[in-house]
């Protein structure tokens, strides 16, 4: 226990930089940053509980209320604010779902306090586990298995080895809590949420660095890097707005970001589930597929999506679009060269 106290400066310490950076920080969407903002706080005053209920254990009988109030709040916050966290992590979009989940532990979980089945403070206010202690371990690494599942819809957006990430870390995260359960002398909980929590953020900045921030698809400087790691069997499409500037000196800037808005959703719906979809300029942008053969049936499909969507707008909005497929003999400076050709080939056909 003198060991883990002489981590609590540190612990503190690190939340109060987190929450600093976190307030600061105007580049992650308000969603994550609600979530760590709550997160931040809320381990905060969890582990604060947590040190109130190691130094009342076993002192003076009147101190029973505060010392029975650190633990309630320590067991009823700990699973909950996981689940919160992975809410935000998703971008609260099934929020319905983990607030019946929240939901039912607050209910189960007071239950189970006030018939001193989860945890109990004795007349010399020690504090003891109850029978039923493993349902409150079971809503734990359910609330950690919710933070993998979304960590991994959160990682696709980026690129496949982030799933790797997210799978050592969701172990680290469990295997380090199980010390705690296992050996309840051993206070290592508290240090693995918040060091994950720290990990969590610096994720969440790495992926942040990836993204286009109007469009939401992968950056000009992701492309960039990607491109020369391009493979055999791998398709390269080029594609722009045709007449972008008109748009906007037309219609408005406002209109053409929500021009851009929509071909970037539609490019993502259509190529996102083959490979990965990129805004490399203004009004340019590139997808670079996986292995498939059916590169013409999918550009019909994106080229179809496109013309019903601008039918009935003031602006008759139309792409202009090159693919080229990587050969064996090919560099990704010639696949790109023939992309790009390929595109201002059919740009030049329409102004014919």
């Amino acid at each position: 226990m003198t060991q883990y106290l002489y981590t609590l400066p540190v612990l503190f310490m690190m939340l109060l930089c987190m929450l600093f950076l976190t307030v600061a920080n105007k580049h992650i969407s308000s969603a994550h940053k609600k979530g760590f903002f709550v997160s931040f706080i809320g381990e905060f005053f969890v582990t604060g509980c947590e040190v109130l209920s190691i130094f009342l254990n076993g002192s003076a009988i009147t101190f029973k209320p505060i010392h029975f109030l650190s633990n309630y709040f320590g067991f009823l916050l700990t699973p909950i604010l996981i689940v919160f966290f992975a809410a935000a992590i998703g971008n609260f979009h099934r929020l319905k779902g983990a607030l019946i989940g929240i939901f039912t532990y607050f209910i189960l979980c007071n239950g189970l306090i006030i018939t001193k089945r989860l945890f109990f403070i004795d007349e010399l206010n020690t504090y003891h586990r109850g029978n039923l202690f493993y349902i409150y371990i079971i809503f734990y690494f359910l609330s950690v298995v919710y933070l993998l599942y979304e960590t991994l819809r959160y990682s696709k957006k980026g690129f496949m080895q982030h799933k790797i990430f997210a799978y050592f870390l969701s172990f680290f995260f469990l295997l380090s809590s199980s010390i705690q359960v296992l050996k309840p002398e051993v206070y290592i909980t508290r240090i693995t949420v918040i060091l994950s929590l720290f990990i969590y953020y610096t994720y969440n900045i790495e992926l942040t660095n990836l993204f286009d921030k109007l469009t939401g698809l992968l950056n000009q400087g992701t492309y960039l890097r990607k491109i020369k790691e391009l493979k055999e069997h791998q398709v390269v499409i080029i594609l722009d707005i045709d007449n972008f500037k008109e748009i906007n000196d037309n219609y408005g800037h406002q209109y053409g970001d929500k021009c851009l808005g929509y071909i970037s959703r539609t490019i993502k719906s259509v190529f996102g589930n083959y490979g990965q979809c990129y805004r490399i300029g203004g009004d340019e942008f590139a997808v670079i597929l996986r292995r498939y053969p059916n590169v013409e049936r999918l550009i019909t499909r994106f080229e179809k999506a496109v013309t019903d969507r601008f039918n009935n707008e003031p602006c008759q909005l139309t792409i202009s679009l090159g693919f080229s497929k990587f050969g064996k003999n090919d560099s990704f400076e010639k696949v790109i060269e023939r992309a790009d050709f390929n595109m201002y080939s059919i740009k030049k056909q329409k102004k014919k």
